[in-house]
């Protein structure tokens, strides 16, 4: 029996690009789908652009306040009927075989989670790069994920089991809620990586993260401080240089957005990776760029 995948769409004022996003979900090679587009409180025309698709695997469902982003998701999960759950971000969008691909790896019960490369569109340079540039590992990936965080939200998909295991998104974040929740079953739980750049992930001007580098580095800093604190997580002391390099590097980040001063001039002289130091550096004197 064909396994139907679960496509959850969450969305607040997606009036801009939900109809790529949605059509290029209808127009996936693979069929068994069920498509959740979850609208939290939307007043622009994103329900005009819902009601234009007819087509009977799509379930619109409307909240009538605006919930934090990772509630939404986790509601979105318990109405879901999948043997898989895929999310797809609403200003991103699919090619045609994102989902065809891992069709022949659906019954392979050793493999908890897909995912893929992607293709980054630069909107304001109307241009494509790719994402990464070397081999996806498979397997069971927390370490590699610690050194180099190459997972998009977008570009995964789970088997419905894993939230039954290992709960769902932790609603108390805003921002890093599915770094959280990838780390967590990374541990635990086998990944599959296809090397294909099969999702299209739209980097612009009004990215959440981008707009709200304090909130990024403060939540980082409490996933950090309350893993640090857990006696014998021997996965995360093990990297935990790695964790703080990540931890130094948002706070520079969120520094550059408020203003330039001798403190943070000092800190990024302090920083110990040469590379990194060259590229603070760069945004410390062209902060346009960043």
């Amino acid at each position: 029996m064909e396994n139907k995948v679960s496509v959850i769409v969450n969305f607040h004022n997606g009036e801009s690009h939900l109809e790529k996003c949605i059509t290029s979900i209808l127009e996936q090679n693979y069929k068994n789908l069920e498509i959740i587009l979850w609208d939290n409180f939307s007043n622009d025309g994103s329900s005009n652009i819902v009601n234009k698709f007819k087509d009977s695997r799509i379930k619109y469902f409307y909240n009538k306040i605006k919930e934090p982003l990772y509630k939404a998701r986790n509601n979105a999960i318990e109405v879901s009927k999948g043997d898989f759950i895929a999310f797809l971000d609403c200003d991103d969008w699919w090619d045609k075989d994102y989902l065809s691909s891992r069709e022949h790896l659906f019954s392979d019960k050793d493999i908890d989670f897909f995912y893929c490369n992607a293709k980054i569109y630069l909107e304001k340079k109307k241009k494509f790069k790719i994402y990464k540039n070397f081999t996806l590992p498979n397997g069971k990936i927390f370490n590699q994920l610690s050194k180099d965080y190459f997972v998009i939200i977008s570009g995964i998909i789970f088997r419905k089991k894993i939230f039954l295991e290992y709960g769902n998104f932790n609603e108390n974040f805003n921002i890093i809620g599915d770094y959280d929740f990838v780390m967590r079953i990374s541990k635990y739980c086998n990944a599959h990586g296809i090397n294909l750049p099969l999702l299209n992930y739209r980097l612009h001007e009004k990215n959440f993260s981008k707009l709200n580098s304090k909130m990024f580095f403060d939540e980082y800093k409490i996933w950090f401080d309350k893993n640090n604190s857990i006696e014998n997580n021997t996965d995360f002391l093990d990297n935990i240089e790695f964790f703080k390099k990540k931890l130094n590097y948002l706070e520079i980040k969120y520094l550059l957005q408020t203003k330039k001063n001798f403190f943070l001039l000092k800190k990024i002289l302090l920083h110990k990776d040469k590379k990194e130091k060259i590229k603070l550096l760069i945004l410390f004197i062209l902060p346009k760029i960043f």
